[in-house]
């Protein structure tokens, strides 16, 4: 990731639009206006993933023990990703915020994830030895600046987890679910606009197909070389251990409740829309336009980040050595361009 160097760190930047915040007014849930209702979706971990509970453990209900994703936890996933789609003020308006005194719940609920599929007993998953800590912003190879956010690297068709560096001595153990365990979630609206619905809608689906083209210079080659061009899904990266692996899935939704008049249950006309197969798939590939369509260096980057293709060049993924970063001479290195 650094120039000259052969790995490629576990993350890279995006580039946050720097164009001006309009702030609107806040709906709230008594007003009983925009649009209301759910979407049912399909998580699936496509390489080891995992949700602590801060011992290393995959989060269990107590009633039963059973693994599962906190609603909170989605709900922080797809906010991220949100906040680099769209801007700061739509998402405050939707999925709320926390300014001192004033709070305001926001207007998408995210039900926590149960496990619906295990390849094997959660008490027989392999257990992982993986490294703590992380680069400081002082190295500026790692942290080049402001306007920027954190994408990790996919690692494409992993089964298990890399190893630390042999000599790294702070190590905690990770016991995360194996690749093809599916979880499924709901999230509850209400008086969304149709743009923000349709924000939404994109960062929970992402794109199934997109064409990345990585520059010589992002691949750290000679410029006379050609460039490398990708093809295949975009998928999202979540849950702890991500340097090491962890936490590619992929999100399916399956099926959407929409209901555009929400005073009309009390006046005794309620009409729902139900959207599933190929109704479902129309009304995405609707909703999802304009966001699929655009090419702003933003969505360029994020789709580099997010592709998942299994001849992706970008490898080794992995951070360098405890005495690379001891070494003075890297502090200060300049990175490699994203794309």
């Amino acid at each position: 990731m650094p120039q000259d160097e052969n790995f490629w760190n576990p993350y890279r930047w995006v580039t946050i639009s720097h164009k001006p915040v309009e702030y609107d007014d806040l709906s709230y849930g008594h007003t009983m206006s925009g649009l209301s209702g759910r979407i049912w979706c399909e998580l699936e971990a496509l390489t080891p993933f995992i949700v602590g509970d801060g011992q290393g453990m995959f989060v269990k209900h107590r009633h039963n023990s059973r693994p599962y994703i906190p609603g909170t936890s989605l709900k922080g996933a797809i906010r991220s990703l949100a906040e680099v789609v769209g801007n700061l003020d739509i998402v405050a308006r939707t999925f709320g915020y926390l300014d001192g005194g004033n709070v305001f719940a926001g207007l998408i609920r995210f039900r926590d994830a149960e496990i619906t599929e295990e390849l094997l007993p959660p008490n027989q998953w392999s257990k992982y030895e993986v490294a703590v800590g992380q680069p400081k912003p002082s190295h500026t190879a790692f942290y080049p600046g402001n306007n920027q956010r954190k994408f990790y690297h996919h690692h494409p068709g992993a089964t298990q987890l890399r190893a630390p560096h042999a000599g790294i001595t702070q190590t905690n153990p990770v016991q995360p679910a194996p690749p093809g365990t599916r979880f499924n979630f709901t999230v509850n609206f209400e008086n969304l606009r149709s743009s923000e619905l349709n924000l939404l809608l994109y960062c929970l689906m992402l794109e199934e197909q997109v064409t990345v083209t990585l520059s010589p210079a992002a691949l750290g080659l000679d410029e006379a070389q050609k460039p490398v061009i990708l093809k295949g899904p975009m998928r999202h990266k979540m849950g702890g251990a991500k340097p090491h692996g962890a936490g590619s899935v992929r999100i399916r939704i399956t099926r959407m409740e929409l209901r555009t008049d929400a005073m009309a249950r009390y006046r005794g006309n309620d009409s729902i829309e139900i959207y599933k197969a190929k109704a479902l798939t129309n009304e995405l590939k609707i909703r999802t336009a304009s966001f699929r369509s655009r090419t702003d260096q933003t969505m360029k980057e994020l789709r580099t980040m997010l592709i998942y293709s299994l001849n992706d060049p970008r490898q080794p993924i992995h951070y360098p050595t405890y005495e690379w970063f001891r070494n003075g001479s890297n502090v200060g290195r300049q990175l490699k361009p994203t794309i």
